[in-house]
């Protein structure tokens, strides 16, 4: 596969399992505003931004951001930052990145300071990674480029969009990339997604320098 000067990682769902993490804060954050949250959803709503979601479940308007404010706090819940696991590559991945001196940055709909508190549990340093963009630094979500392309200002370096790749697991990730002129790679762990010229679909993280 080409090599990039730049990798761009999403984090949920990409770097590592936080599906069961966020079925818990979906379930309580929905519950909080007086809405049943079907767990079957978790992956497609974790792959949209939140008011989407919210909007499929007719939720009351008048209490939005009580929702959010409460999906914030559940996100850091004990229970929420335990349920989250490592990919069978993930830790060693990692590692790889910080060994080998990767330029790597993290493009994520999830907050900053949760994802590194996340990233501590699995005693990963957080210097393995150059960028934190983070759902509170960006106001366009995916596909909107503007996540990925911040991220590349943030780098503090003259990188050219050919040499950047975006990293994620869902077609908001996919788009996203290609909405920003770089490079797109989907991971498919479950076979979901169809061959396209407009990204590279792998299985797990190791594809990316093979």
């Amino acid at each position: 596969m080409k090599r990039y000067k730049l990798y761009l990682f999403d984090f949920d769902g990409t770097l590592l399992n936080t599906m069961s993490a966020l079925e818990y804060v979906f379930t309580v954050g929905y519950e909080h505003v007086g809405i049943k949250f079907d767990p079957k959803y978790t992956v497609e709503f974790a792959r949209i931004p939140l008011s989407e979601g919210y909007q499929k479940l007719h939720g009351d308007p008048d209490k939005w951001l009580d929702f959010v404010n409460y999906i914030q706090k559940a996100l850091d819940f004990p229970k929420a930052i335990e349920a989250n696991t490592p990919y069978e590559e993930s830790l060693e991945f990692m590692k790889y990145l910080r060994d080998n001196k990767i330029h790597a940055g993290i493009v994520t709909s999830n907050k900053t300071t949760h994802v590194k508190d996340v990233l501590k549990v699995f005693d990963i340093p957080l210097d393995t990674f150059d960028i934190y963009m983070g759902n509170q630094e960006y106001k366009k979500f995916k596909p909107h480029p503007e996540p990925v392309l911040m991220a590349i200002k943030a780098s503090g370096k003259d990188y050219k969009l050919e040499d950047v790749v975006y990293v994620g697991d869902g077609m908001n990730d996919a788009l996203c990339a290609i909405n920003a002129g770089v490079g797109a790679v989907l991971i498919d762990r479950n076979n979901e997604f169809p061959d396209s010229p407009q990204y590279t679909r792998i299985r797990n993280l190791n594809e990316l320098f093979k």
